[in-house]
């Protein structure tokens, strides 16, 4: 399983030389997470299950410093280092913030840098370069949940997706009340699916229930909130 503990938002110069591509200056996100030293998951197989939902991540560019072969420069996908779980699980989270962000913002150009401890060995410090701090601090959220999931062996999509649909939606129509029949003719989803949705988007404090006076037809609606989605956690699930 792997545990987030702290998510934080800042310029964070000192990352900057650990990757050529960071744009100076540019905020990023700071998570400090520790993985699981021993996985019942083969890496390769963990990234099949992350690929599968989020296809994207198999497009991205990616470099490992300490790799034992070089990569053109043209080469795609995650690079795994042998016999490295912990630092493999790290890595493949960094990515799939990388992939939620670019979903949530439309971002063109994100970059990011996982750096492994010395001691605690499971533990790790990852940077992405984010536009939006309530993008970051969900993304981050769903990363986790989706990490633990695929590590639990539990089905990532639809749900995983639908969630970041949802939330890009509600965002863009901020103002707006959303019972999950609407938000599901909207995202063009299932209306039980964006019911699900909108449970672990208000896990995340990116939306929130809203109470009325008078609510005849009795469905709960939801609001977008957001800002409360870079808070760290109050409860990792081991997945759906």
């Amino acid at each position: 399983m792997v545990q987030l503990h702290s998510v934080t938002y800042a310029p964070f110069a000192d990352a900057e030389p650990l990757n050529p591509r960071f744009r100076k200056g540019h905020a990023k996100l700071r998570m400090v997470v520790d993985a699981a030293p021993a996985p019942d998951v083969p890496d390769q197989a963990l990234m099949g299950r992350l690929t599968s939902a989020f296809p994207g991540m198999a497009r991205h560019h990616c470099h490992v410093g300490d790799a034992a072969v070089a990569r053109a420069d043209g080469a795609r996908g995650v690079v795994l280092v042998e016999d490295e779980p912990t630092a493999n699980q790290a890595h493949l989270l960094e990515h799939l913030v990388l992939e939620m962000l670019h979903f949530l913002d439309h971002s063109v150009r994100l970059s990011g840098v996982t750096c492994a401890y010395l001691s605690p060995p499971e533990r790790n410090d990852i940077f992405v370069e984010c536009e939006n701090e309530a993008s970051g601090g969900l993304a981050a959220w769903l990363a986790v949940e989706a990490m633990n999931g695929a590590l639990a062996g539990a089905p990532l999509a639809p749900h995983y997706p639908d969630a970041l649909r949802c939330a890009r939606l509600m965002r863009r129509h901020a103002a707006a009340s959303w019972p999950a029949g609407r938000l599901g003719r909207a995202a063009r989803i299932p209306p039980a699916r964006a019911g699900a949705a909108l449970e672990t988007l208000a896990h995340a404090s990116f939306v929130e229930p809203e109470t009325f006076a008078l609510n005849f037809s009795g469905e709960l609606h939801y609001r977008f909130v957001g800002a409360g989605a870079i808070a760290p956690p109050r409860r990792l699930a081991t997945g759906r």
